[in-house]
């Protein structure tokens, strides 16, 4: 039984030949032809090429079928581009609104001393977190709990480690 593969050309897909058109043929006569075509146009150009290529082989069956395999790929490639251009402008606009916001928002909260703020650097990660999140930012426990993924009571374990810690550092008296 001989397998009968499609004729391709630079751009050309022979009308009639696209059944028994080979994905590897294919991707080896268009890719670096679509890559240069649609770089010239667009940045992200190689990544769309390419996933458009790995979704064309996921579907060969039906894709070497179409009058225009080649297209197919091309349309799924500038598509691909279109919505990595559309989120990279919402995400630009988001950033942006967040930006504005942060300069109206009131300044941040008032830091610890240097040397407070170095000893809290050098608790364990954990009990830095908990105090930060309760002490500076204000969390309750329980939404300092949420913000970790622990319990309250790990939360108030880990609080009073911290505080324990910082009084050996800083050599506070309890009187």
């Amino acid at each position: 039984m001989e397998r009968t593969t499609g004729t391709v050309q630079a751009g050309v897909v022979h009308p009639g030949a696209a059944d028994g058109l080979d994905f590897d043929d294919c991707f080896r006569h268009h890719y670096a032809r679509l890559v240069r075509s649609l770089g010239a146009g667009a940045d992200g150009a190689e990544e769309a090429v390419q996933e458009a290529f790995v979704e064309a082989h996921l579907r060969w069956r039906t894709v070497s079928r179409l009058d225009d395999p080649v297209g197919w790929v091309r349309r799924v490639a500038i598509r691909r581009i279109l919505n990595q251009n559309r989120s990279l402008l919402r995400r630009t606009r988001a950033v942006g609104r967040l930006a504005d916001g942060a300069r109206r928002a009131e300044g941040p909260p008032s830091l610890p001393d240097d040397g407070l703020a170095a000893a809290i650097r050098r608790l364990p990660v954990r009990q830095r977190i908990a105090l930060v999140l309760h002490h500076l930012d204000g969390l309750p426990v329980r939404e300092v709990a949420d913000a970790m993924g622990v319990a309250e009571g790990t939360v108030k374990s880990q609080l009073h480690d911290a505080r324990a810690n910082l009084r050996t550092m800083l050599e506070v008296d309890d009187d």
